[in-house]
Order: structure tokens, then sequence, then C-alpha cells
């Protein structure tokens, strides 16, 4: 059964990339679902909030990072661990990120220790992803990595996923380590899975 849901995993996460990657106006779409995110946030009491920075084709995030420092919000962005988890850092402008692993943005090294965060602190993430359902089911690159952080997270903390619409399927393949997002946000709508009910 484990062996079938990889299969099925590694199948989709194919299929949806190459969806993503065709996608020609990427710039406008993400445009569209950074101001209805924008519009969305005011409405959750998170202090601090956790938002990837992108890479490839994903929704970009960084007119949405600068807006929420401008807002004086506690800002956090993961980064890559040696041992296939993610660091988080609080971050306070975007001149403390420079390229890393993967070609990502990432807090420069000399950073990281003196402004390290707990995932316990996280009151609201806002999470990448390949392919997603309505359930809140998410696949993700393959490598566990938002998996485990979503496993380190407090249960109150508020998960969201930022998607193009094409990202959308009617389902994904779960595995017991796999837990659902609470919102996703496309070009067209924001969705209240049923994970958040």
């Amino acid at each position: 059964m484990a062996q079938d849901a990889l299969q099925q995993k590694k199948t989709l996460r194919q299929s949806f990339l190459a969806a993503r990657n065709q996608l020609g106006d990427r710039s406008e779409r993400s445009v569209r679902i950074q101001a209805r995110i924008s519009n969305w946030l005011p409405q959750q009491s998170a202090a601090t909030l956790l938002c990837y920075v992108n890479a490839r084709c994903e929704v970009d995030t960084r007119s949405l990072l600068h807006q929420l420092l401008a807002d004086e919000r506690r800002v956090v962005v993961p980064y890559c661990l040696d041992d296939n988890h993610l660091g988080l850092f609080l971050l306070s402008n975007m001149s403390e990120l420079a390229t890393g692993r993967f070609g990502i943005l990432e807090p420069r090294h000399q950073l990281r220790d003196s402004k390290r965060i707990s995932p316990v602190e996280i009151d609201l993430a806002i999470l990448p992803g390949v392919a997603f359902d309505l359930h809140g089911n998410r696949l993700g690159y393959g490598k566990g990595y938002f998996d485990r952080l979503l496993s380190e997270m407090r249960p109150q903390a508020v998960t969201c996923a930022l998607a193009f619409e094409c990202q959308l399927t009617a389902q994904i393949p779960t595995e017991p380590h796999d837990l659902p997002i609470d919102y996703l946000v496309t070009e067209d709508r924001l969705i209240r899975s049923a994970a958040a009910n």
C-alpha cells in the first residue's frame, strides 16, 4: 500500500510540475494570488508568520514578504539544514537573504544562529507545494522538508498554501505522516479545506 502511494505521488508530481512549468502567465497569476492572500491575512490573528521564499516556477512570494515586513509582522523564512530538516529564520530585511541550496534565497549563514526560531512559535505558515486537493492534502517535492516541519508546529497553527489553479486535483494519495493544510489560495479563489473544519 505504501509503495503504491509512493508511485502514485511520483507520477502526480511529474504531471503537475510539467503543468505548472508550462504556465505562460505565472507572474500575472502570482500577483492575483498575492492580492488575495493580502486581503485575507488581516482577518488572521497571527503574530508570527512563516512564508516560503519562492524558487523556480512556484507562486512568487517576494512581494508578499516585502509587504509583511512593511506591516511590521514577525516574518519567518525557512532554510535547508544538512539533516534534511528546515531551519527557521526571523527575517528583518530581504537583504539578509542570499542564494543557497537548490538555488533558493536563504538567510546568510553568519546570521542564522542569532535569529533562529522554533517551529512552535509559528502562528500561521504559508507553504509551497506541487499539487493539492480540496481536502487539504498536499503533495510536496518528495524530500519531506515541510512534512517534518508541520509535525513540529503547534496543532493550533494555521496552515495555508499558495498554488495556481492548474495544481489542484480531485485527490492526492496520502500516507500516515501526511498532514493536511487548512487553506489554499489560488489566482481564482480562497479555499477553506475540509481539514480546517
